[in-house]
């Protein structure tokens, strides 16, 4: 639930963003995709107005009219019909403003095209790194940077400038300097912006430890692990015992240092791939990668032996297939078991 202060700020600054249609088409799809159709459409509104001018080459005729297709199918299958581009979809967008840009700008005698394309590079550094990892963002924009200021330099608009002609000499050393610069400022913004909203998206602001979305992606891309590697995977969920005593008697700043002590105890007793998740309350799960059940049992036992507040555990190995809210179904009948054998 977004709080009605939140919603408020929201709606005076995202403005025509925040409109019902999208909201309602984001409802069905995702932001990537809403935001890789609306660049699309763009794109694809400025390749119908290039088709139109008259001082273009039959080929460039040819490739504005076929990206233009193609830009206004991609953006009419999210924006009507609220189907999900895929991941793959925004890199191969990026990759092909790339070749674009290297065309008009190494290859064209289009000054307008190549100064546009030029100016909108570091928008998609920006794109490129909102929706992808550093691992794949960073090498591909360096092979973007790479290409296109090789054309800028080589291209019919590079070297000094003559006298007369206006064409050459109209990207220097200065501007393929600025253009990487910049392009590679938006990129580290981009994966700033990406790396806070996931951190603040998936952790519990109190302890630090997963909430239960970041659990949900944690926990998927374990199973795709483990069926990869065929490894097991398990699934321990934790109850703390006596906690609203603690609340109760000493006050609710208590109960949380009880709280962020124990995850950071849980934390520094797992392994690195390991994950410690808050479902809410004093109920928590430790994710535990290639760990059968008995294995995780004695791991979760030697833990609760080393921690100062008491708590009871239960264990279950994830099954190929199953949810999430189904493993822990399995795992809290098996802490309501430990409970009655002790």
């Amino acid at each position: 639930m977004i709080p009605k202060g939140i919603r408020e700020a929201d709606a005076a600054e995202l403005g025509w963003l925040n409109a019902s249609w999208l909201r309602r088409v984001r409802s069905r799809t995702s932001t990537y995709s809403l935001v890789t159709a609306i660049m699309c459409a763009f794109f694809a509104f400025l390749l119908l107005i290039e088709l139109f001018e008259d001082d273009i080459s039959f080929l460039e005729r040819l490739l504005s009219a076929g990206l233009m297709v193609v830009g206004f199918a991609a953006a009419a299958a999210v924006l009507v019909f609220r189907l999900r581009i895929p991941r793959y979809g925004g890199l191969i967008l990026v990759l092909l403003h790339a070749a674009v840009s290297v065309y008009y700008v190494g290859f064209s005698d289009e000054r307008q095209n190549a100064v546009a394309n030029i100016q909108e590079l570091p928008v998609m550094a920006m794109y490129l790194a909102s929706f992808n990892g550093a691992r794949i963002g960073r090498w591909v924009e360096t092979a973007i940077l790479l290409s296109v200021g090789s054309a800028m330099v080589l291209g019919p608009f590079g070297g000094e400038a003559i006298p007369g002609v206006a064409a050459p000499g109209l990207f220097g050393p200065a501007n393929v300097f600025g253009l990487v610069v910049m392009s590679w400022i938006c990129l580290e913004i981009g994966f700033f912006v990406r790396h806070r909203v996931r951190v603040e998206s998936q952790t519990d602001p109190l302890t630090g430890a997963l909430n239960r979305r970041g659990l949900v992606y944690a926990m998927s891309e374990a199973l795709r692990r483990s069926s990869r590697t065929r490894q097991p995977l398990s699934i321990a969920l934790i109850d703390l015992d006596h906690f609203k005593a603690v609340n109760d008697g000493e006050g609710h700043q208590a109960g949380d240092a009880v709280l962020k002590t124990l995850v950071a105890q849980w934390t520094a007793l797992s392994r690195v791939g390991d994950r410690v998740a808050r479902l809410g309350g004093d109920e928590f799960v430790i994710l535990l990668p290639e760990t059968p059940q008995a294995g995780a049992a004695a791991m979760v036992e030697r833990m609760r032996q080393l921690t100062p507040h008491p708590w009871s555990w239960g264990v279950a190995e994830v099954r190929s297939n199953e949810t999430l809210d189904e493993a822990l179904r399995r795992a809290d009948a098996e802490m309501y078991r430990n409970k009655r054998s002790h």
